[in-house]
């Protein structure tokens, strides 16, 4: 074995800081559950350009022949779906924590940690998006028609694409991919033809090359998938980076990315990116990515978009103004820098910003996620003017043409870029320059001042020099993010949509999305799928009310897993509605609906379309099912409040009963599998008929031809000791720190103007 080859005074070193505590706490449990770790080597670094590809190649083949006893089980990992990571001077391994450990015992490695998460934030713009009439303005802002019109478009430039995939039968993205590869989680390449797992690649992709809403739309793209569904493994995006560099394996052509653009991340200091970026440094490409979407409080940065090195990117809005969303810094740096820096360096158009869509559509999304491939394909224009410019030029050239090049800040960093003035500087013949952008303004404060940090080392326009990376012997924490701004009163507030339909039914994003943004402070209405799997706190956080919609569905609304985040949501001060006429059906007997919603599930279904608020939320009556909205309600809940809860809105009439309720649909149940259910399940013991006059009237509005089989409606299934609690439709919840609303129906089941009218009362009494 292994251990024979190796000295118990050697266990010692690999306690000192090589190895990461969560792996050697599982050694010293003796787990033998094979774990995926990266284990990086430590060799010298000093080839320049792309001839160091094949020294990196070189070096790291010859570390794991200096293994001695222990190349016989890694080269053993290496064939069982390990993966060699040359740019980073890693392999990654599924090893046993013991195995792990052993090896961080060994002079030539240099860490051992794990294959962790990286991802890009799932929140999306809610807004709908067709082909942009005219230049959109986004390039507009940063000046792109001059550059193109002197010339300038990214011809004979390549651009590293690593995203969720690209959708290659986009009219924008027609002839501009040059390459595709994607990576599973260990970093293994998987045979595929292009496509997107989401639309996060697509989108960004048309920022960079599109035909119409791309800055260099004559550039093209090595598009990496390695984010499957917007999440990916440390492995899968260094794979992906090295693969961009060189994408056919062999150092002595010329293929890969002049520019690399990467919108994904973690918030914090990762020092585990550091090293391969710094190989991507010295092989002159240049690097542009994302700061984050961890904003607004000081501090918020993430890797690897704040490295020091790196154009780090920032999001503004149409009129310059810094988003909430954009992360700030100061960044503070130990292990591979020491030192307190300055981010971002540079900010671009980010909110609301139009690109392509898999399928051949449009659409508008917000973040650094958009900043970003703005800013490269700016780089990419750059190089075309100037071919084989140097990082520092280009630095230069862009911070120093930039809105704020006096004076770099930790909300805008240099500025708005302007490429006109860019190319200008980096001397490029730009005749007809665009107008300045308009400079940023004081940005949206943010909620904590900035700790006293040291100020930057780097005085502006000049771009902080690479420090020597310094031995990193302990992997940097997960950072926690920053915490979500505290609500202001008299203002519009975030609000995060959270799609959970199960694409069963009428889409609830479609149908809410005006109401939404007509509710929301301007560019602060987002929306998440949640089919696309569980939603981490740090996706609620930025947002001051979230909005739970359930659709049509009536099992798993709202999933075990789902309730805990939000209740740490709402622990941290959140607001949130939840929507849907089965979540009391689905969840009425868990702790989450009981304790923290302070709603009790009486019956369902209401047998009623209408309901009339009262108390906070106005004394208005409201019809479901009406024309003109989803039609989409079969079986609206009945409940009641627990405790100091109220009930804000009862079906039928103000302060009707439980007891009124005769609990049957309020139309014909075409789902036959719910419907069954529906008449047998003792939560709700349904009857799936409309009354004579429901079924009469509805069934001519749903086209469901002549009026349904009259029954006699039957006798109220009511529990006893519910019978005199009010017949609720809606449940508020003032639970000191955070507030709640939780509505028995679904609100896309109200008209446009009805769902706008009750979403705002609901919000001015939630933000109170």
């Amino acid at each position: 074995m292994l251990g024979l080859a190796l000295t118990a005074g050697l266990f010692g070193h690999a306690n000192a800081g090589r190895l990461d505590p969560a792996i050697l706490d599982l050694a010293k449990k003796g787990s033998n559950a094979p774990i995926g770790v990266i284990v990086r080597f430590r060799l010298p670094d000093t080839a320049q350009g792309r001839a160091a590809f094949k020294t990196l190649r070189t070096q790291l083949q010859g570390a794991i022949a200096q293994l001695g006893p222990a190349a016989g089980f890694v080269n053993t990992a290496l064939k069982q779906g390990g993966a060699e990571l040359w740019l980073d001077q890693s392999v990654f391994l599924n090893l046993t924590p013991g195995q792990a450990r052993l090896l961080a015992t060994l002079p030539i490695v240099e860490e051992v940690f794990p294959n962790f998460k990286v991802k890009v934030p799932r929140a999306v713009a809610l807004s709908a998006a067709s082909a942009p009439a005219g230049t959109p303005w986004h390039l507009s802002k940063i000046g792109a028609p001059a550059a193109w019109a002197a010339g300038f478009r990214g011809q004979g430039v390549r651009i590293g694409h690593l995203d969720t995939g690209i959708d290659p039968n986009s009219p924008e993205l027609a002839g501009k991919i040059a390459a595709f590869q994607e990576f599973d989680g260990e970093g293994n390449k998987v045979a595929s033809s292009p496509h997107d797992t989401e639309q996060h690649g697509t989108h960004t992709a048309g920022l960079l090359v599109g035909k119409t809403v791309g800055v260099a739309p004559d550039a093209k793209v090595l598009s990496a998938l390695v984010l499957p569904n917007t999440e990916g493994t440390f492995a899968q995006v260094i794979a992906g980076m090295q693969w961009v560099l060189d994408p056919d394996n062999n150092a002595d052509t010329n293929d890969g990315a002049n520019v690399v653009s990467m919108s994904l991340g973690l918030p914090g200091t990762y020092q585990e990116f550091v090293n391969p970026v710094q190989n991507m440094l010295k092989a002159g490409v240049i690097p542009v990515f994302a700061i984050g979407n961890f904003g607004p409080a000081a501090g918020s940065t993430g890797s690897p978009g704040n490295i020091p090195e790196v154009i780090g990117v920032g999001a503004v809005d149409q009129s310059g103004n810094v988003a909430s969303f954009s992360s700030r810094g100061p960044v503070a740096w130990t292990g591979a820098y020491t030192g307190t820096y300055v981010k971002p360096d540079i900010v671009a158009p980010g909110v609301d910003i139009t690109s392509s869509y898999p399928g051949g559509g449009y659409g508008s999304r917000s973040g650094t996620s958009q900043a970003a491939p703005i800013a490269a394909g700016a780089v990419a224009v750059m190089l075309s003017a100037k071919p084989g410019s140097s990082l520092d030029a280009i630095k230069n050239a862009l911070f120093s043409s930039a809105s704020n090049a006096s004076a770099k800040n930790n909300n805008t960093g240099y500025g708005l870029i302007n490429l006109p003035g860019a190319l200008s500087k980096l001397g490029a013949n730009v005749s007809a320059p665009a107008p300045a952008p308009t400079p940023a303004p004081a940005p949206a404060p943010a909620p904590t001042p900035a700790p006293a940090p040291t100020p930057a080392p780097a005085p502006a326009p000049t771009p902080a020099p690479a420090p020597t990376p310094a031995p990193a012997p302990t992997p940097a924490p997960a950072p926690t993010p920053a915490p979500a701004p505290a609500p202001s009163n008299g203002q519009k507030p975030s609000i995060l949509l959270i799609d959970d339909d199960g694409g069963q039914g009428t889409d609830v994003t479609a149908n809410l999305r005006d109401a939404i943004k007509a509710n929301a402070a301007p560019g602060k209405a987002f929306v998440i799928d949640r089919t696309r799997g569980a939603i981490p706190l740090s996706e609620f956080k930025p947002y001051d009310v979230v909005i739970w919609a359930t659709g049509e569905q009536y099992e798993n609304t709202l999933t075990t897993e789902d309730q805990a985040v939000l209740q740490q949501y709402l622990a941290g001060g959140g607001h949130l509605i939840v929507t849907g006429q089965d979540v009391g059906y689905d969840i009425g007997n868990t702790s989450f609906y009981r304790d923290t919603l302070k709603t009790r599930f009486v019956a369902d279904s209401s047998g009623n379309t209408k309901f009339v608020t009262s108390g906070p939320l106005g004394n208005v009556a409201y019809t479901l099912n009406a024309a003109g909205s989803a039609q989409n309600q079969f079986y609206p809940d009945v409940i009641s409040n627990i405790g100091s809860s109220v009930v804000a809105a009862t079906w039928g009439t103000a302060g009707a009963t439980a007891g009124t309720i005769t609990a049957q649909s309020i139309r014909v149940d075409s789902n036959a599998s719910r419907a069954s259910q529906k008449t047998t399940d003792v939560r709700g013991l349904v009857d799936n008929i409309a009354r004579n006059v429901i079924g009469s009237v509805l069934g001519s509005i749903f086209g469901q031809g002549q009026a349904q089989p009259q029954k006699a409606a039957a006798a109220p299934r009511v529990k006893a000791q519910f019978a005199q609690e009010e017949a609720g439709a809606i449940v508020l919840n003032d639970g000191g720190k955070y507030r709640t609303a939780t509505f028995g129906f679904g609100l896309e089941g109200l008209t446009p103007t009805s769902r706008s009218q009750l979403l705002k009362t609901t919000l001015d009494w939630l933000m109170k």
